[in-house]
């Protein structure tokens, strides 16, 4: 049993989360479901009424008709299309609630707003958003009370939580009372099981908190990649989330806990499975044409396909290499991954250097990108040998500070590949950014190099 540490007692009351707009989410993916009640929560301000059948759906419809929007994965158990049996129910009982539709292809459904990868977080969000009229300025500033629930099953993605949680209970005159029952930095372990034993869903922390929390239990996501059934695009989304944890945190903190290790070995594996899976460079262009991701994400898996592929073609290459240089892509721009988020409208590290609204500051990670991300590996457990090289190495500096004008030899072979390889890439993905016809005729990029 937790002892409590100190009794914080607030008022809250219910009026808030009464006045909440309401949704319901139809899914029987207890993760996904957790993920994306929270982030709904917290980006615009919608409760989520989680149902694990269509069935289920539809008689809390039947009850309770005021519901501002309806969230539907379209394969859920052995229904394949939950979408279309939600809006023909609809139809029949004449009550018109947005869908939102998730995993859906080759179907139009009136009154809908259809998302073609199920795992598209920010999809969803800014789907959401737009049935519930929610500008991107009113998202940015919500306004919340003091404490924010939080999904209980979401403690077990964490070992350590940053921040103090608590505990609600409600007094009889319909007002709340916090307890705090763990203190930031404690291990979490086992000590939420009572609460889990007594059926409690929501625990809560500081509304303050919220984001960076949603950040660190998205990792959650990472288990998807292990099922049978994703798609090649479905797992480029669900990676680029993995890669987005990883870079915020060491962002922060300069170092890979045990936690990111994790998330890091199954992104890169996730990598290796996409490289191996798509037949064709023109595929995978499509697949990232589609997908939202950043520009470095984009960059990386791209530059992976195409160093694995020269790997494979030369005399001297092997497995062991290829897995290498994968290892060496997931991480050597995982500085620049919060920058360029910062900063949507650059497509190159030179933009960076040269947008006056970039800080001072920003511009020298931009310039040390890749001395700090081979410092960084070295503390990963059993890096491959010579990763942080590679990666220190793939601007053609050994010191890894700043930009080669002129390539020397003095570099390894695989950073002369990352190089080659990156050239490659990026001319691509400026074609892509300005809209143009990207080429993949192998005698126009040689003669380019």
């Amino acid at each position: 049993m937790i002892k409590y540490l100190h009794i914080n007692v607030s008022v809250l009351s219910t009026e808030y989360w009464d006045s909440m707009r309401q949704a319901i989410l139809i899914s029987d993916n207890e993760v996904v479901n957790s993920l994306y009640e929270v982030n709904l929560r917290a980006y615009v301000g919608v409760n989520v009424t989680v149902k694990s059948t269509v069935e289920s759906a539809i008689d809390l419809i039947n009850q309770n008709p005021n519901i501002d929007a309806i969230i539907c994965f379209n394969k859920i158990n052995k229904t394949d299309n939950a979408v279309q049996m939600i809006y023909d129910t609809l139809a029949k009982i004449k009550v018109s609630i947005p869908i939102i539709g998730m995993g859906v292809t080759n179907i139009d459904i009136p009154n809908s707003l259809l998302i073609k990868n199920k795992y598209d977080i920010k999809a969803l969000l800014q789907s959401m958003a737009k049935v519930m009229e929610v500008t991107a300025k009113e998202m940015a500033n919500m306004s919340v009370p003091k404490y924010f629930p939080i999904p209980l099953k979401l403690f077990s993605q964490i070992e350590k939580s940053h921040c103090d949680i608590y505990f609600r209970n409600q007094k009889e005159n319909f007002e709340f009372e916090y307890f705090k029952i763990l203190e930031k930095s404690q291990p979490i372990g086992d000590s939420l099981q009572k609460y889990i034993s007594e059926g409690i869903e929501h625990l809560h922390i500081d509304a303050d908190e919220r984001l960076r929390f949603i950040n660190k239990t998205s990792k959650a996501m990472i288990g998807e990649l292990e099922r049978d059934n994703l798609s090649s695009e479905e797992r480029i989304e669900i990676t680029q989330q993995g890669m987005s944890i990883v870079a915020e945190e060491v962002f922060e903190n300069q170092v890979i806990s045990s936690e990111l290790v994790e998330v890091s070995k199954a992104c890169i594996a996730s990598i290796n499975k996409v490289c191996k899976a798509v037949p064709k460079l023109k595929n995978l262009l499509g697949m990232l044409m589609e997908n939202q991701s950043d520009y470095v994400y984009k960059h990386s898996i791209l530059t992976t396909y195409i160093a694995t592929q020269i790997i494979s073609k030369i005399s001297w290459g092997s497995a062991e290499q290829q897995s290498k240089i994968a290892f060496s892509l997931f991480f050597h721009d995982i500085f620049l991954v919060p920058i360029y988020k910062k900063y949507p409208d650059a497509v190159t590290e030179e933009d960076l250097l040269f947008m006056d609204n970039v800080t001072d500051a920003e511009k020298q990670v931009v310039l040390d990108h890749a001395k700090m991300a081979g410092e960084l590996v070295k503390t990963f457990p059993k890096c491959p040998m010579g990763a942080d090289m590679i990666i220190t190495q793939h601007h053609g500096m050994t010191s890894g500070q700043g930009f080669a004008v002129s390539f020397k030899d003095d570099i390894s072979p695989l950073s002369k590949i990352m190089i080659i390889s990156e050239e490659i890439a990026n001319s691509m993905l400026i074609s892509m950014a300005h809209g143009d016809k990207i080429s993949t005729n192998k005698e126009a990029i040689a003669k380019r190099l």
